[in-house]
């Protein structure tokens, strides 16, 4: 497949204001039997990716004899791993059994890091991981990037003579580039309950 966007946007440059011939074969394209000139294309090009904050969302109970204890080599855990603290957490309550809730957002290796920390302080699960938003392929969003930087570098002349195109070319590519950076690293959000067992 090629000049998906760059060879479109010079055709269109170069076709006439509308002759009658091209508007009648227009007319076929739209008309059974025609030319299937609107068909949709094997890439969107103008798919927006999303970019979320966090790409999964860790849940995470841990259970603990002395809540009072406990909290502070909680935080300490998290220090270490390098992570930063969510929503102000939850305050304690003095009876036993009820929950203290803090949320924390890292990269995974460190989430990892903390639930070893973790299970030294108390009994903790394997955590429940959800998905925040559908993933993004990084071959996918890697092929556009290319496929479009080799189009740009083999129609710089075509393209000089139309600044308009050029600068969707490049904030296409821009977020292409922004989102292929965002794949690379995993982000998660630590939602902690911490529960007192007496």
């Amino acid at each position: 497949m090629r000049g998906l966007l760059l060879s479109g946007a010079l055709w269109l440059a170069a076709a006439g204001a509308g002759s009658a011939a091209n508007h009648a074969a227009d007319k076929q394209a739209l008309e059974p039997g025609g030319r299937d000139l609107l068909a949709a294309p094997d890439v969107q090009w103008l798919k927006i990716y999303p970019l979320p904050i966090y790409k999964e969302r860790w849940r995470m109970e841990l259970a603990v004899s002395r809540m009072d204890q406990a909290m502070p080599r909680v935080r300490q855990a998290f220090t270490r791993a390098g992570a930063a603290a969510g929503d102000q957490e939850t305050p304690a309550s003095a009876k036993p059994g009820l929950r203290r809730k803090l949320s924390y957002h890292c990269m995974r290796e460190a989430a990892r890091e903390v639930v070893r920390e973790l299970r030294k302080i108390g009994r903790l699960p394997e955590p429940r991981i959800e998905p925040v938003l559908e993933p993004v392929a990084l071959p996918e969003v890697r092929a556009k990037i290319l496929q479009l930087t080799a189009e740009r570098e083999a129609h710089g002349p075509e393209l000089a003579n139309m600044p308009a195109v050029a600068l969707l070319v490049e904030e296409l590519l821009g977020h292409l580039r922004g989102v292929e950076a965002s794949l690379r690293k995993t982000e998660v959000e630590i939602i902690l309950s911490v529960r007192e067992q007496r």
